[in-house]
């Protein structure tokens, strides 16, 4: 639907600016949204990339030094000896409390970050779960969480865990090692415990409010700051990981506790294969100045959009008002009566579309008044034809009444021929239309050749092969009858007897009827000879007529036969549909497929 054909114009003018302002408004905020929000990202993801680095430096040089410890531990002498000490219960109570106050206690008290050491041996003396320094039977191992990856490596970071100690369970994140001897014979596991609380520290020392996460070179997490994700968030994190650092923009589809599911994510570690420290930050916080951006030119947009509306309307008034002016003085504007007078003001289009509605309101007062005239003439050749149409209704009844009398008489074949006279009466009349079924004109016909019939007897014949399915459509009515008239006569003279064969044809565009007879033939000079009144008139009067109906390529020819002796006539029209016109019942003629 177009507006501007259903719609007021002010309406259309007002409106489509209108909406045209409030699209480029939000193609603004969307654009200037989406390169702020990618601006913002990239220099926070920056930001927290180096921030990150330095975090991975200070962690690198702490867990390194545990990762040193353990290993000086471990092929300590006094340890391994103890360890693998066999025998009398004293001598292995001193050389344990021996091992504790001159080696392991001033190992833990002089560090910050190293919290107790848990010692699985074959054989513990005492088994303490809450000491700083614990010494565990090493079939217990093989039922901790962290003992299958251990078994296959000889020394790892385990993930953020829960130890007992002289003040409760605390939280660390643990070191394992195997304690092996010289000859390559495993004797036992150290785990050194780190406090979670001073690498947290170091972790939020900027005070940042993102989710940090250290993950080992195998993508287990080891400790986190504050909300944990959940194996398969970590693992949709892993998946965007590429290089040493780095960052994306992630829907996180998982189910898990991170109150927002849209983050970015920035990566980094210090070398490949060692752990990685991973932020995630909401993206509302990294947009949220592009969000503001966004409103406020929303907010000014929309005060530019009101201003925009009271200065179109102002526009669209002043254009329209001329226009509106017109359609009330088009709807004002009665032929023969004085109307209302045009504006003379305008000196611009709208000046010239009035003179040019004056000019044409002069032009229809002078055809009105030629209508008049011409009603008038109308009306008078109207009740002249009336009175003539009273002639030939007066010939159908006489007709009838003289078929009554040759009843009465007893003269049935002139009964006979005065019925099928006033057959073509009523088919000539018909209503006064100038198209008929070709049913109706195949009777005409036929009623023409019964009455030759009486002249000739037996000596002539006709046949006529229409479908049934063509007779329904139209045709100009006595378009057959003067070519039959024309055999007879003319071709027929001097003869006793005759044939004539009528055959219609459907193609395409229209119909073709052929009237074929055997009589003496087309004259050569035919066409020049002057005409009979009863037949070459005829026959030109339904020439002319389908020529001004419809044009080429309809139309009629004659022409002498090729394959016997005598005439064959061709008359070629559109197919004709009958359609009613509800204003008077009249029978109008569609032939727009007439190409």
């Amino acid at each position: 639907m177009n507006p501007f054909r259903t719609f007021r114009i002010d309406y259309v003018f007002f409106f489509s600016f209108a909406g045209f302002i409030a699209i480029l408004i939000t193609i603004m905020m969307i654009v200037s949204y989406r390169f702020s929000a990618d601006e913002q990202a990239d220099s926070a993801s920056k930001y927290q990339q180096a921030v990150l680095q330095q975090l991975n430096k200070q962690l690198t040089d702490q867990m390194s030094a545990v990762e040193q410890t353990s290993l000086a531990v471990s092929i300590n002498s006094p340890l391994v000896n103890y360890v693998t000490m066999k025998g009398d219960y004293y001598e292995r109570k001193t050389a344990r409390d021996e091992l504790n106050r001159d080696y392991l206690a001033p190992m833990l008290n002089s560090s910050r970050s190293m919290f107790s050491f848990q010692i699985y041996m074959s054989d513990p003396l005492q088994v303490d779960p809450n000491a700083n320094i614990q010494y565990l039977p090493l079939a217990s191992a093989s039922r901790e969480s962290w003992y299958p990856a251990v078994d296959k490596s000889d020394f790892l970071w385990i993930g953020q865990r829960e130890v007992g100690s002289p003040q409760g369970k605390q939280q660390v994140i643990s070191f394992v090692r195997k304690i092996t001897t010289l000859d390559g014979v495993n004797r036992g596991i150290l785990i050194i415990n780190v406090r979670v609380k001073f690498l947290r520290e170091i972790l939020t020392e900027d005070n940042s409010s993102a989710s940090r996460l250290l993950l080992d070179s195998g993508g287990r997490m080891i400790m986190h700051t504050r909300i944990a994700p959940p194996p398969g968030e970590i693992n949709a994190i892993l998946e965007r990981v590429s290089g040493d650092t780095g960052h994306a923009h992630q829907l996180l589809a998982a189910a898990g506790s991170l109150p927002e599911k849209n983050m970015l994510t920035v990566w980094s570690r210090t070398s490949p294969g060692s752990w990685m420290l991973v932020e995630l930050t909401p993206w509302k916080e990294i947009t949220s100045g592009s969000v503001r951006l966004a409103w406020t030119m929303a907010v000014v947009g929309a005060a530019a959009i009101l201003l925009s509306l009271f200065f179109t309307l102002f526009l669209s008034r002043n254009f329209t008002r001329p226009i509106r002016r017109l359609v009330q003085l088009m709807q004002a504007f009665n032929p023969g009566k004085r109307g209302q007078p045009l504006p003379t003001e305008y000196r611009n289009e709208f000046g010239s579309l009035f003179s040019g509605y004056r000019k044409l309101t002069e032009r229809i007062e002078t055809l009105y008044q030629s209508l008049e005239q011409q009603y008038k003439a109308q009306r008078e050749a109207e009740i002249k034809a009336l009175q003539a149409m009273i002639n030939p209704h007066f010939l159908y009844n006489t007709l009838d009444q003289l078929n009554w009398m040759a009843l009465e008489a007893g003269q049935e074949k002139i009964s006979r021929v005065l019925e099928l006279m006033g057959q073509m009466f009523r088919i000539g009349l018909s209503g006064g239309e100038s198209m008929i079924p070709i049913q109706e004109e195949l009777l005409h016909v036929d009623c023409y050749l019964r009455i030759q019939q009486f002249k000739w007897g037996e000596g002539l014949e006709w046949h006529i092969d229409c479908p049934k399915e063509v007779q329904h459509l139209m045709i100009p009515k006595l378009t057959l009858q003067p070519f039959v008239e024309n055999a007879i006569m003319h071709g027929f003279h001097g003869r006793r007897q005759g044939q004539i064969h009528l055959t219609c044809a459907v193609e395409d565009l229209g119909i073709r009827i052929w009237i074929r007879d055997d009589g003496i033939g087309l004259r050569k000079d035919w066409k020049t000879r002057k005409r009979h009144p009863t037949g070459g008139y005829g026959i030109r009067n339904v020439t002319e007529r389908i020529q001004v109906f419809f044009g080429p390529p309809f139309g009629v020819s004659l022409r002498n036969r090729t394959d016997a002796p005598g005439t064959e006539a061709e008359i070629y029209w559109p197919k004709l549909n009958q359609q009613r016109n509800h204003e008077g019942g009249r029978i109008h003629v569609d032939h727009r497929n007439r190409g």
